[in-house]
């Protein structure tokens, strides 16, 4: 277990932050992960399937994530589909069918950023949602800490340097996984990737 200086987290100022942009982020030297950049592929599995991507640079300040899930639910087939960039603090969350998109933002990494190591960041969130950690676990021959939660959504996460590679989830009473296949480190992805199309508008 780690030291009870872990659990003290998430100080809630978020009435007076700022929220920051990649590029302020990264001209501070700060760093969500401790990882520049990297690809990672995922299978989605159980009580549902599809796949799952995610692309990072900027130590993990700029992300895109793309998802295709297909269930099952009172006899009738539905697709979920998630189209997501983050820049910094704030997460934008597209929809395709109506050019419209959510803004979030999300503070839980920088505000920490400046006084914890990215690793210790990691587990101060995974600790201020409830985790609890046992013992650790080979993914694609990375060593991932398994933090589980009782009574929540999510189940399980394996974590390996802050970048969950195995995820547990139950909807309802549906079981469903997403387990990473694939890890790429040091991609250099097209920048096209992480523009926010000027099209787009808010949904209020």
């Amino acid at each position: 277990m780690k030291s009870a200086i872990s659990l003290l987290v998430l100080i809630p100022c978020l009435g007076f932050s700022q929220a920051k942009t990649a590029e302020e982020l990264r001209a501070q030297d700060l760093k969500k992960y401790t990882i520049e950049s990297a690809e990672i592929t995922y299978e989605i599995s159980g009580d549902a399937s599809g796949e799952e991507s995610m692309v990072f640079t900027d130590f993990g300040w700029t992300s895109l994530k793309q998802q295709t899930m297909t269930f099952e639910l009172y006899g009738i087939t539905s697709t979920q589909s998630v189209y997501e960039i983050t820049d910094g603090d704030f997460v934008y969350r597209l929809n395709e069918e109506d050019s419209t998109y959510t803004l979030k933002k999300d503070f839980k990494w920088s505000q920490q950023a400046s006084y914890k190591t990215p690793d210790q960041v990691s587990e101060a969130i995974l600790f201020s949602m409830g985790g609890q950690q046992a013992e650790d676990a080979m993914l694609l021959d990375k060593k991932c800490q398994i933090w589980t939660f009782e009574g929540k959504a999510i189940q399980e996460l394996w974590v390996w340097n802050g970048l969950v590679l195995k995820r547990k989830i139950k909807l309802g009473d549906r079981d469903i996984e997403a387990t990473a296949t694939e890890v790429k480190l040091d991609v250099s992805p097209n920048p096209i990737l992480f523009t926010f199309p000027e099209y787009y508008t808010e949904q209020k």
